[in-house]
């Protein structure tokens, strides 16, 4: 990935999560013009803030950078998957990963 398309990427994950540039810039506290600029290619973000962006948007630097650019989107019900797995505890994680292991042996 290069410096070119990071805003792309950025755009891409965003919309993903089916997440707008003012509720990511709400949960990095800064304004919608902010991360507009960024996905428009007009600014590139300093390593600090591109991780505090990534953290808002479930993933961090070294996964961002796995991706290549042959990858497809997350698909809209893996992402709410993941949005939703989010919010359980531990244990229901557990749980939910558990499911999901016998629902794959078993479909």
């Amino acid at each position: 990935m290069n410096e070119l398309n990071i805003g792309e990427q950025l755009r891409s994950l965003r919309k993903s999560l089916n997440l707008t540039t003012q509720e990511v810039a709400n949960r990095v506290n800064i304004s919608q013009s902010y991360i507009s600029r960024f996905e428009n290619n007009r600014s590139v973000p300093d390593v600090d803030m591109l991780a505090k962006i990534l953290n808002a948007l479930g993933t961090d630097l070294a996964t961002f950078f796995s991706y290549s650019e042959d990858n497809q989107k997350i698909p809209e019900d893996l992402a709410q998957l993941i949005e939703m797995s989010k919010q359980l505890t531990p244990e229901e994680r557990i749980k939910l990963t558990e499911f999901l292991t016998v629902l794959k042996r078993n479909p």
